[in-house]
């Protein structure tokens, strides 16, 4: 057992002042957020925001996805590490099936007011690194979206667009589509044991398309992983209103290796996968991670995991995220030899992107690959991601392995070409699952 900590803040707060007992922890550079040029993608702009969440309300570890007109909401939540808070805003943003803005205008996409301030942030109590919590829930009586589609919500400061903080990724769709899919074995017998394939077929009855080519786009997603999005899909036999693709090449995915994970839910104890829990030179909560097994030429170990995802979480303080610390995470994956390309850290705690704070060094003394990184308390999954040189999609298997077995979720998306409204409408969307269907 450890013995309690020293608290950086008092229990009682008045106002939103924040306290100078600590300076913001910050990773990356400058160099690494700035030009704030508008990228339609999951991408923080400021150095001092960290831990961005999206999710359904009521369901930390949900996709950000939503039916349109239906009741239920999203949460943006988010911490900044600066002492002062910032008047902050946000609107919505329609994109194409490829996420480009769309030539809609916002009072075409938009019922309501196009921009709205986002609450005062509440402080953090009783953590040793001070932050300031905004949050907001959306679509809601002020601002929702009125045609369905790929969105973008966008944070600024003040009243300027231009001058952003944040930006995330969000679907509206309308399940004006039947999709059939379901995850099988691959045709190439000699990649049978390390890959998934999707079949798919899509029946649109009622459905105007008058190019099934052209007008119809297909993406899959296996866990959620933008960076690796599938498209280009052609359906091979076409019968009145329904399209068959039949095995498509773009439908094949690398199976993987379960992520791993470790639990920093309670920093009172070592749990399995943490080493030891010391204080930092910079005062914070620091955990040494026991050293990573090496996957890549493992048989397959059926782990549980989350699917790559970021669970926010103190159990002293049941769950409120604002008492959940901030702490170093020390990372350390032997190897006999450096591989080619750089390694990174890699889940939905760092977006499901190689980032430049996730970045690996090799050590040559040690043997490993080593990383040092600033997490917020909760469960974490992760993998180690190659990132060859000249290349944009990281590879998950050359350091993990890769299985059929493996568990994976997937999300197939169905747009339309509105020729009407001059957009792409997300007609149609199914998950499921590589082992429950």
């Amino acid at each position: 057992m450890r013995t309690d900590r020293t608290w950086a803040w008092p229990l009682t707060v008045i106002g939103l002042t924040a306290c100078s007992a600590a300076q913001p922890a910050m990773t990356g550079g400058e160099d690494y957020y700035s030009p704030q040029d508008l990228r339609c993608e999951d991408r923080t702009y400021s150095p001092t925001v960290h831990t961005v969440q999206l999710f359904k309300q009521g369901f930390e570890l949900s996709a950000p996805v939503i039916e349109l007109g239906s009741p239920e909401g999203l949460v943006l939540r988010f911490d900044d590490l600066q002492p002062d808070v910032q008047p902050l805003s946000y609107t919505i943003m329609h994109c194409d099936a490829e996420w480009k803005p769309s030539d809609l205008s916002p009072n075409q996409y938009i019922i309501g007011t196009p921009t709205d301030f986002i609450p005062t942030p509440r402080q953090s109590y009783n953590t040793l690194q001070p932050f300031l919590e905004y949050e907001v829930s959306f679509p809601n009586e002020l601002m929702r979206p009125a045609i369905a589609g790929n969105y973008l919500v966008k944070v600024f400061r003040g009243s300027d667009q231009d001058d952003l903080v944040l930006t995330r990724r969000f679907l509206v769709f309308e399940q004006r589509t039947q999709i059939e899919a379901r995850v099988a074995a691959t045709r190439d017998v000699e990649m049978r044991d390390v890959d998934q394939q999707i079949d798919l077929t899509v029946r649109y009855p009622g459905v105007t398309v008058p190019d099934p080519f052209g007008d119809l786009k297909v993406v899959m997603l296996q866990n959620m992983r933008w960076d690796d999005a599938r498209t280009g899909f052609r359906p091979k036999f076409i019968r009145d209103a329904e399209l068959v693709y039949d095995f498509p090449k773009e439908g094949l995915f690398h199976g993987g290796n379960e992520w791993r994970g470790f639990d920093l839910k309670d920093l009172r104890y070592s749990t399995i996968r943490i080493q030891r829990i010391t204080t930092g030179p910079e005062g914070l909560e620091e955990a040494f991670l026991l050293p990573d097994e090496k996957r890549d030429i493992r048989v397959y170990l059926d782990l549980p995991d989350i699917n790559g995802r970021y669970l926010v979480r103190n159990d002293q303080f049941n769950g409120d995220p604002l008492g959940a610390d901030y702490v170093y995470v020390d990372f350390t994956l032997p190897r006999d030899a450096p591989v080619m390309g750089d390694v990174y850290v890699y889940g939905a705690v760092t977006d499901f992107q190689c980032k430049k704070e996730f970045r690996c060094t090799w050590d040559a003394q040690k043997k490993a690959y080593t990383l040092r990184a600033l997490l917020k308390q909760g469960y974490v999954d992760y993998l180690y991601a190659v990132l060859p040189n000249g290349t944009s999609v990281p590879d998950l298997t050359t350091l993990e392995g890769s299985h059929f077995q493996t568990e994976n979720d997937y999300l197939v998306l169905v747009y339309v070409k509105d020729y009407q409204l001059r957009c792409d409408r997300l007609l149609g969307l199914r998950f499921l699952n590589s082992r429950k269907g």
